[in-house]
């Protein structure tokens, strides 16, 4: 009886918690759009230096990266990681446009940028949840918080079974 009261409680709190995920998702992906242009913009001027010089971009890094000068190195090193970056961001942007929400929440947890969360996370501010993604969000998170109390009250319910005391074996 305590035990679902608990559940109650927990599913309730789950389940308000989850209700403010899409207003947590358009903030970072809003932040997910301003790295994404910023990164593309770095990009393009470095195909446009390079295809200047009758390069691929490929070439170009690799150039940079086989020049005998540190500071030319780190540059071919730094350029390629931000060309991977921005694949990984526009791969998040594109599956942020999901319409299922649940595709939305696997696509938080598979392509998590901490920068970009940590940025959208000083913008938030929770909201009401007045979408159906809010609603539905709000369910799920209300039906894993109950799932949870009940599963970790599992042994609690039934300690009696789980802890009697065994009858001794009976020599022959």
């Amino acid at each position: 009886m305590i035990i679902g009261r608990f559940a109650l409680f927990f599913a309730f709190i789950f389940g308000l918690a989850a209700t403010q995920a899409p207003e947590f998702w358009q903030q970072y992906k809003q932040r997910l759009g301003g790295a994404i242009d910023e990164l593309a913009a770095i990009v393009t001027q470095f195909d446009t230096d390079a295809t200047a010089q009758h390069l691929t971009q490929a070439q170009a890094i690799a150039r940079l990266e086989s020049d005998p000068d540190p500071l030319a190195q780190g540059r071919g090193v730094e350029i390629q990681h931000l060309i991977d970056r921005l694949a990984k961001l526009r791969h998040a942007a594109a599956a942020f446009d999901a319409p299922n929400v649940g595709a939305k929440w696997v696509a938080l947890a598979e392509t998590f940028d901490p920068q970009i969360a940590e940025r959208a996370y000083e913008a938030y501010e929770p909201a009401i949840p007045t979408t159906p993604d809010g609603f539905i969000s709000g369910i799920i998170g209300f039906v894993i918080g109950g799932g949870l109390v009940h599963l970790i009250g599992l042994p609690i319910r039934h300690r009696k079974k789980l802890f009697r005391r065994r009858n001794a074996p009976v020599e022959a």
